[in-house]
């Protein structure tokens, strides 16, 4: 196995090769598990869980073909996690500028803007966009872009990961079974 085809069970932590990897919807949030762990969720469930398995399977499956691109047919998995997953490292390769109050306060000051009209612009509350000014609250990244969009300012950068590797260095991600503690029903 190649370390790019291993992925770690977000349950138990177990490496687990990216073909055998199934992946579930737990409480709305979508998993990469190992077959012990599916096998455990599945007997542990009820039947609603059991059912959006099978929803997830069918979507993953299904391929719809979209636009035309220089004679070329481009298809794409429709709602899959691939997708979402993909969307979610961009988003995660960005970090706030460290002086992001003072800029988004300038910007709206030179345009003539009241928080308030800042606020409907981005379709946030006054109260949020006062605590972001102040710098009582960072922005997510999506409010972030919100307000680079409206105006017109830089507040997101690329971020730079320093990972050192070496031939023998092994991966330690945390996971849900680390975090959350779960309580046994009692029968």
């Amino acid at each position: 196995m190649s370390s790019e085809n291993i992925i770690y069970c977000e349950m138990c932590g177990t490496p687990i090769e990216k073909a055998k990897a199934r992946t579930v919807y737990i409480e709305g949030a979508l998993l990469w598990v190992c077959s012990n762990c599916y096998s455990r969720i599945v007997k542990k469930s009820s039947a609603n869980v059991a059912q959006n398995i099978q929803y997830l399977k069918r979507s993953q499956r299904t391929i719809t073909l979209s636009s035309r691109r220089k004679g070329f047919v481009t298809s794409q998995i429709s709602r899959t996690s691939a997708t979402r997953r993909r969307s979610l490292t961009i988003l995660e390769k960005f970090e706030l500028v460290e002086d992001y109050a003072e800029r988004i306060r300038k910007a709206r000051e030179q345009r003539g803007w009241s928080q308030a009209i800042l606020a409907e612009k981005v379709k946030e509350s006054e109260t949020t966009i006062k605590r972001i000014e102040s710098g009582r609250l960072r922005p997510t990244i999506e409010l972030a872009k919100r307000l680079e969009e409206v105006l017109g300012i830089r507040l997101l950068v690329p971020s730079i990961d320093e990972e050192l590797e070496s031939e023998n260095s092994v991966h330690k991600y945390v996971t849900l079974g680390e975090i959350v503690t779960i309580k046994k029903k009692e029968e």
